[in-house]
């Protein structure tokens, strides 16, 4: 091997290998970090394809197409046009085997890639079906992404609460007034959310973690209030996208619960509020700021006004968790 081939091959060798990926795998949506170092966010709806006897779709900004033992699927919002599996509906732990995937590219020219540690956001990582799905992402695999051929090597697999990841986001950007008291999180999620809090130090206080209401919770009050008067059962998924999209409508031309919405999430964040406040009862007198993140964060301010501010709507709600997971 002459002096050139073999920096050619450190180079190419150097390049192939990632130091971390970081991956959200949301109940709505995908969330990681691209190769070239963007933050590159994917409807988390897998479909799978026989090409035998349908056409696939093409690879494009926001779907990606994977082939994996046999099996050929699409992420991201062409899987979610053609209905695929959502995690919305499925659960993002029992579909993250296959949609981590998505977030496993190699770098430009590339066909082969090493990670020494893949960091994935969990709600709890103490919980044990996300401790096994995790253990099944390290190794060594074998796919095709995009119709490239890659060979990916996983070295370590490393679970990240996701609440912990904002609050340590928080914490370095100071977005918390006082550091000397307990502070919080609550990350609105589409199943369900989480609420932590934190002592000064920075040590999650465990016996204050709780599980409070998610946006499906308050889908589910528009859409019986939609029964009601429509005598047709809408699709949850259906109006969580008229939620994000503040529409307020099924699809382009179905029902439109406009006037159903602002009840129905003020009643919902009465439900959080409520139930945080009880569950954290020991600790209010203490208590500092909770910080609202995820997706559905900026449904809160209402709850932010009502608590002069204590509980309040982050910068970028749905990023952070993220953005956080790479301190």
């Amino acid at each position: 091997m002459t002096p050139t081939t073999e920096v050619q091959r450190l180079i190419t060798t150097r390049t192939a290998v990632r130091q971390e990926i970081l991956v959200n795998p949301g109940n709505r949506y995908i969330e990681y970090v691209s190769a070239s170092g963007a933050m590159i966010r994917l409807p988390n709806v897998i479909r799978e394809f026989d090409p035998s006897w349908e056409d696939v779709p093409a690879p494009a900004a926001d779907t990606v197409i994977i082939k994996r033992d046999g099996t050929l699927y699409a992420v991201g919002t062409a899987a979610k046009t053609m209905k695929g599996k959502s995690a919305f509906d499925k659960g993002k732990l029992s579909m993250m085997q296959d949609s981590v995937f998505a977030a496993l590219e190699p770098s430009y020219g590339q066909s082969i890639l090493r990670v020494e540690n893949l960091k994935i956001a969990v709600p709890d990582i103490r919980n044990g079906d996300a401790i096994a799905q995790s253990q099944k992402l390290q190794g060594t695999f074998e796919y095709t992404r995009n119709g490239q051929d890659v060979i990916t090597t996983i070295a370590k697999v490393t679970l990240i609460e996701e609440a912990t990841a904002a609050y340590n986001y928080g914490v370095k950007n100071e977005l918390y007034q006082w550091l000397d008291a307990i502070n919080g999180v609550i990350d609105f999620g589409g199943g369900t959310s989480s609420g932590r809090l934190y002592s000064p130090d920075g040590l999650m206080l465990r016996e204050a973690s709780i599980t409070l209401p998610g946006t499906n919770q308050l889908a589910q009050m528009i859409q019986a209030r939609l029964l009601k008067e429509t005598s047709t059962s809408a699709d949850l998924s259906a109006i969580m996208d008229g939620i994000e999209s503040s529409s307020y409508q099924i699809g382009r031309n179905g029902a439109s619960f406009v006037t159903h919405f602002a009840s129905a999430r003020d009643i919902w964040l009465d439900d959080i509020r409520s139930k945080a406040i009880s569950q954290w009862n020991p600790y209010l007198n203490d208590l500092g700021e909770v910080l609202l993140v995820g997706g559905s964060a900026t449904l809160a301010t209402s709850l932010e006004e009502r608590t002069k501010g204590r509980f309040k709507v982050a910068n970028q709600p749905q990023d952070i968790t993220i953005l956080g997971m790479a301190l």
